[in-house]
């Protein structure tokens, strides 16, 4: 076995403050103690659809056709069903592996549950082939007062038993990675409660400097879909009946905007930094938008409005800033920042947060030249092949709707389901000629 031996938002604003210096936790007890009731509500597998279809959403603004495209784009990063697959059945193998009653950590009862974007929903493919991955949690119970590289050692000796893992098994700072080569990689995160706070923290082993660090994911999880204000559309969205270990794929629909706008903040992020090691992570985009959502069901709208509030926010910054856990006081996202790091992330928002006004207020030039231009302007931001892809099934939906008489036209001269008040019927179109 081997071993591995600022300056705060402006805090005259308390959007700033809060985001940067949570002050207090106790506003999301209630959140954490609800806690499998908030992670129930993304279970896909277990989604029960309401048996009402969801509206085709008119297309007679340049925002609601802007807002259909970015959903539909945003079905297009996902994993594909293959990948969930496979993810999710390494996940549970490699659970039974550490939790199995022979196993050298049965004793501390070993718990193993996901964390990151496939838990929240926000998972996005790989950019240019780079490997997906997949992060959880073995959290050991009866250890906190053991040396953390003792408990990190612990984990690490039982997946080195296996005689395919130890093959696979990779040192991290703060976990274990399984390289699955070409495919994805597990990284897995030893850690212990902690008791003293409560609330699902945890605290977990951090090899360089050989302490014990606290964090929360599951309190995190829970403050992340609060902001999604998932009790607020529970009834127009799903009805759940069970838990799975892993949260499954929630139907494109049935997904909340702040999903989508994570989604979409990671995919151009993945294009702007296209892989290298400054890249911003997954955890700050998630705080920072859960921070700055306010609510807004168009997702163009959602999405002008956080990388508006960012930009203001790191606008008004001196040196290189905090980003705490909203649900653990003293948990520095961003300890890996340093002026240069902070600087690329503030030209990221504002490449993203320019372009996203462009394609909502283009100058009438641009707007003359009709939504080809705006097209393109997509592919920039996300990928010419995926957004060629959502347009050919954007199209493929509309000829669909349009053969079964199911597609109209409103008085805006947009499309919507036929039926819909002060709309007329799209008659089928057959192509008979050359």
């Amino acid at each position: 076995m081997h071993r591995k031996t600022n300056s705060q938002w402006d805090s005259n604003s308390d959007m700033r403050g809060s985001v940067w210096h949570s002050t207090s936790v106790m506003k999301y007890n209630i959140i954490c103690q609800n806690l499998e009731y908030v992670l129930s509500l993304v279970k896909g597998n277990a989604v029960d659809m309401l048996a009402v279809e969801p509206q085709f959403a008119p297309v007679s603004t340049r925002e609601q056709w802007l807002d259909r495209h970015l959903e539909r784009l945003c079905t297009t990063l996902e994993l594909t069903p293959t990948q969930f697959r496979d993810a999710e059945s390494k996940y549970q193998a490699v659970g039974k592996w550490l939790a199995a009653p022979e196993s050298s950590l049965a004793v501390f009862a070993p718990e193993v549950y996901p964390q990151g974007s496939m838990l929240l929903g926000t998972t996005v493919r790989p950019w240019r082939g780079l490997e997906y991955d997949l992060d959880l949690v073995c959290q050991l119970h009866w250890c906190a007062d053991q040396p953390p590289m003792e408990v990190y050692g612990w984990v690490e000796d039982r997946l080195a038993s296996h005689e395919t893992y130890h093959q696979m098994l990779k040192e991290l700072k703060r976990c274990l990675r399984l390289d699955y080569a070409g495919d994805f990689h597990l990284d897995i995160l030893p850690a212990c409660p902690n008791d003293s706070v409560g609330n699902g923290s945890i605290i977990v082993p951090d090899c360089k400097l050989e302490r014990w660090v606290h964090s929360n994911p599951k309190g995190f999880a829970a403050w992340f879909l609060e902001k999604c204000q998932l009790r607020d559309m529970l009834a127009e969205r799903m009805l759940m009946k069970k838990i799975e270990p892993l949260p499954s794929p929630v139907p494109s629909e049935y997904k909340f905007p702040l999903q989508r706008v994570l989604q979409l903040m990671k995919r151009h992020r993945d294009l702007f930094f296209d892989g290298g090691r400054d890249i911003a992570r997954s955890v700050i985009l998630t705080t920072l938008a859960g921070h700055f959502y306010g609510g807004q069901r168009s997702l163009s709208r959602a999405l002008e409005a956080v990388l508006d509030q960012i930009h203001s926010a790191s606008a008004a910054v001196n040196g290189v800033p905090r980003i705490e856990n909203p649900v653990h006081s003293g948990e520095n996202f961003a300890d890996t920042w340093n002026e240069a790091r902070f600087d690329r992330f503030k030209q990221y928002i504002v490449n993203f947060r320019n372009e996203i006004k462009l394609l909502l207020h283009p100058p009438a030039t641009e707007e003359r030249m009709g939504l080809e231009k705006s097209a393109n302007r997509l592919g920039g931001l996300f990928g010419a092949a995926e957004v060629k892809e959502a347009l050919r099934l954007e199209a493929k939906e509309l000829n669909e709707r349009r053969d079964s008489k199911r597609l109209a036209i409103t008085g805006f001269g947009g499309l919507t389901t036929a039926g819909s008040i002060a709309s007329v019927p799209v008659r089928p179109n057959h192509f008979f000629g050359r």
